[in-house]
């Protein structure tokens, strides 16, 4: 991985005179000023990422959080590595890959529609991925928002995750792609479209795995009611696109 920033050359848009009329006119900022604001707001949405999941507990006590994500229209892989808790430096790891050459990158795998990958430790979660069994999504919170029911485990570790879930998707047509894979005797990795956006399912998903756990002391989480995930897949405009999936 590549710990360098690309050259970037700041500046600011170029006002002219239109020698017409004798109006301004504002030049479009360069690429290398584009795309330096670009990873500013990457960077800002990782960071506010990493905080609200930090202070609701959804992370785990060691804090654990690395983000990806694929700066649009280029072949870039933006990534940010948070501190540990027991960090001296709390300073944000940048870095920058070239995407085309990391073949294995799970973001290549163009049926998750996804720009963003998250690795991260969450506790409840975390004890699905130690028993070694798949997550099954039985909240409602979490499952309006995603057309998957389950969440797999990825056992064989010596195995990439994008091969693993390249197997899935081709043996399984007819099930909607996962947002995570579990890592077996560890965390999960998820991915989504944008940063924000895949950290807020993290939220849901690991609230989710808190309240099934808390619900085995009473008889456990129960599979949805008849006409549920309709009401459910409805209020977020899936309702339609879940009729291609059997689960």
């Amino acid at each position: 991985m590549s710990t360098s920033t690309p050259t970037l050359t700041p500046e600011a848009p170029v006002t002219v005179k239109n020698g017409r009329n004798g109006n301004a006119a504002i030049t479009p900022a360069s690429p290398e000023v584009e795309f330096a604001k670009y990873v500013d707001q990457a960077k800002e949405d990782a960071t506010h990422a990493f905080n609200f999941l930090r202070d609701t507990g959804t992370l785990s006590a060691s804090w654990i959080f690395n983000v990806s994500h694929v700066v649009p229209g280029t072949d870039q892989l933006l990534s940010f590595k948070f501190p540990s808790p027991w960090s001296r430096d709390k300073t944000i790891g940048i870095s920058f890959d070239t995407f085309s050459e990391k073949k294995n990158h799970v973001l290549h795998e163009a049926r998750l529609e996804a720009d963003t990958y998250i690795h991260a430790h969450t506790p409840y979660l975390a004890a699905w991925s130690l028993a070694h069994k798949p997550f099954p999504i039985l909240y409602v919170a979490a499952q309006r928002h995603l057309l998957a029911r389950e969440i797999p485990n990825h056992l064989e570790r010596k195995r990439q995750p994008l091969e693993v879930i390249r197997e899935r998707l081709d043996e399984h047509p007819e099930w909607a792609a996962p947002p995570a894979l579990l890592e077996s005797n560890g965390g999960a990795n998820f991915w989504g479209k944008g940063i924000l956006k895949t950290a807020q399912l993290i939220l849901l998903i690991e609230e989710s795995a808190r309240y099934q756990a808390i619900a085995e002391q009473i008889g456990g989480a129960q599979e949805y009611t008849p006409g549920a995930l309709e009401v459910q897949w409805s209020r977020t405009g899936l309702w339609e696109k879940s009729k291609a999936y059997t689960r």
